[in-house]
């Protein structure tokens, strides 16, 4: 299960790595999507470079989340708490519903 300190933290990193991207001579005129789209592209090459699979990591990175957002959710209704648990339940489900 992930800790919310956690979460702040992945976000936090997030955040950092997107805010090198904007400091870019062409990441200022960049979207924040625009920027993350670029992080992603910039992950993919590299794993083409370095001969590392990036739709493997991707799908480990969604089932890893998935699973932890499901803990979240368990432990809510163990609690009693139903509102928290709904929140991660849709959390969950949209777990890879987009594409990169």
């Amino acid at each position: 299960m992930a800790s919310m300190a956690s979460d702040e933290a992945r976000v936090a990193r997030a955040e950092e790595v997107l805010r090198v991207y904007g400091l870019s001579e062409a990441g200022w005129r960049r979207s924040p999507g625009g920027n993350l789209q670029e992080v992603l592209r910039d992950l993919m090459q590299w794993c083409d470079a370095t001969q590392h699979g990036f739709e493997r990591a991707l799908t480990a990175a969604r089932a890893e989340r998935a699973a932890e957002a499901a803990g979240v959710a368990g432990d809510a209704r163990a609690s009693g708490d139903a509102g928290a648990a709904g929140i991660a339940e849709g959390a969950a489900d949209g777990v890879g519903a987009g594409t990169a």
